[in-house]
């Protein structure tokens, strides 16, 4: 299930799965890793997503949960 970033963030440099919105209005789900809230540039939230680009743009998160067993090998 998908968390709102107004609801609940997730722990400072955790990856986690996203959805954001591009400036064009379209959602795009990405990996990225949380990273805090900078307050002294009014309150952003920073995300940095795997390319090493940072985006503020998270609108949902939702934790990376592998499978306990993947093609019959326990992980």
């Amino acid at each position: 299930d998908w968390i709102s970033v107004k609801d609940r963030l997730p722990r400072k440099n955790q990856r986690v799965i996203v959805c954001r919105t591009l400036y064009n209005g379209e959602s795009v789900v990405d990996i990225a890793t949380y990273t805090g809230k900078d307050n002294s540039v009014g309150g952003i939230y920073w995300w940095y997503l795997d390319d090493g680009f940072d985006t503020e743009l998270v609108t949902h998160w939702q934790p990376i949960v592998l499978p306990k067993k993947l093609n019959g090998f326990k992980l």
